[in-house]
């Protein structure tokens, strides 16, 4: 591995930390709505606990962000950092690898929020557009359904997340070793990021989820 091609991986991962590092929550929040989501509900930064400070239509501007986030995060490296052409297959993948993990880790602590941010699942979600279109709406589906069915969107989230790698596996336009191997430790982050999601759902004290602008900072479940 050439010196010109591990500082292009490290661009690769300092501009996806970047794309993810952008708060529209807290931009919402701020400019439009006038509350702090970091004092609302779970205090998190992603669509779920935005919907629940300020409204659905808040939630959605937030989630479609936070998509995009991930898809141009992948989009950059893809195309003009490690472009296959240059660097070849292998390279590439490794290249939408790093920037998917990178990715999620800037949307989780943002350095413009004190390291503070939300839980990956729709920058993740964006990140599987850019690898695969398919990839997206199988993985939305399975937050979508899980969500409806228990009306926990955090047990919908760990699904999916846990689902990722065996998902990118399973099609072979992703089938690539850098893929599942990312795949499966950026699955991993984004459930250890729901672990207190997790805690609660074990102990049956997670709330459902419940829209509006609301300032109950009592209300501690932890969604993205």
């Amino acid at each position: 591995m050439g010196t010109n091609l591990i500082l292009r991986l490290a661009l690769v991962a300092l501009q996806a930390f970047l794309w993810g590092s952008i708060p529209p929550s807290y931009l919402l929040g701020k400019y439009v709505y006038h509350v702090d989501p970091r004092e609302v509900g779970s205090g998190a930064t992603g669509a779920t606990n935005t919907a629940r400070a300020m409204g659905p239509a808040a939630g959605i501007i937030t989630a479609v962000i936070d998509v995009f986030k991930g898809w141009i995060a992948l989009y950059f490296a893809q195309h003009y950092l490690v472009p296959a052409q240059v660097y070849g297959q292998t390279a590439m993948q490794w290249a939408l690898g790093i920037a998917l993990f990178a990715v999620i880790a800037g949307h989780a602590y943002s350095p413009w929020l004190q390291f503070r941010g939300g839980k990956g699942v729709a920058v993740a979600g964006g990140a599987a557009l850019a690898l695969w279109a398919p990839l997206f709406f199988v993985e939305l589906g399975i937050v979508v359904v899980i969500a409806l069915l228990s009306g926990f969107v955090g047990l919908g989230s760990v699904i999916a997340a846990l689902a990722l790698p065996l998902l990118i596996g399973l099609f072979a336009t992703t089938r690539h070793i850098p893929l599942i191997v990312s795949g499966a430790l950026a699955g991993l982050f984004v459930v250890w990021l729901h672990r207190e999601n997790i805690r609660r759902l074990l102990k049956g004290e997670e709330n459902k989820l419940t829209l509006g602008r609301r300032s109950s900072i009592q209300e501690r479940e932890r969604d993205e």
